[in-house]
């Protein structure tokens, strides 16, 4: 029983322990090019997501305070609509996508709720209020007039998760068209 050894091939146990500590670093390398990849990839979802609920905020709120008859501020906004000023073949929509009929008055009131900017509609002073989200993602958000001038001042969070120096409000201003062209009484 002679056993010779050193004609044996194959990989020796140091060879293969080098090769799977490179195979792991390989391993390792693409894992952590993968996590970053993902993180990026969602990380521009979220932004197009919060650029998608500001230009709708922008949208809304142009359209709205443009054909509004009063507006106050604060932490809230309340729009109030007389809508027997307008043309006979022009249609309102609200924010809620609803169409209002001629001599009409409701209001509109924006308001912050778990991160959603929420519209409730109210007819009159007695019916029900009805509501909708209609943007989401959002930390912080205030309303201040000024003259006939309505600023809005948004915080998205987005921005307020990642890390920024910067001041990261994003700040918009609208003016009541009906107040400016002097269509109201």
């Amino acid at each position: 029983m002679n056993k010779n050894f050193g004609s044996q091939s194959g990989f020796s146990l140091i060879e293969l322990m080098i090769a799977m500590s490179l195979s792991l670093l390989l391993i390792l390398g693409i894992a952590t090019v993968f996590s970053s990849l993902k993180n990026t990839s969602s990380y521009s979802q979220q932004l197009e997501n919060t650029q998608e609920v500001l230009r709708f905020t922008n949208s809304t709120f142009s359209r709205a305070v443009h054909r509004a008859d009063e507006m106050s501020g604060g932490s809230t906004l309340t729009l109030t609509f007389n809508l027997d000023n307008l043309d006979t073949d022009e249609k309102f929509i609200d924010c809620r996508g609803e169409e209002k009929g001629l001599n009409e008055k409701y209001t509109e009131t924006y308001s912050l709720e778990n991160d959603e900017l929420i519209c409730t509609t109210k007819i009159d002073s007695t019916s029900v209020e009805a509501f909708s989200a209609i943007g989401s993602n959002i930390e912080a958000l205030s309303f201040s007039i000024v003259g006939e001038l309505l600023k809005v001042t948004i915080t998205p969070s987005i921005i307020t998760n990642t890390v920024s120096s910067t001041n990261d409000e994003i700040k918009m201003m609208f003016a009541l068209r009906q107040k400016i062209l002097g269509l109201s009484n």
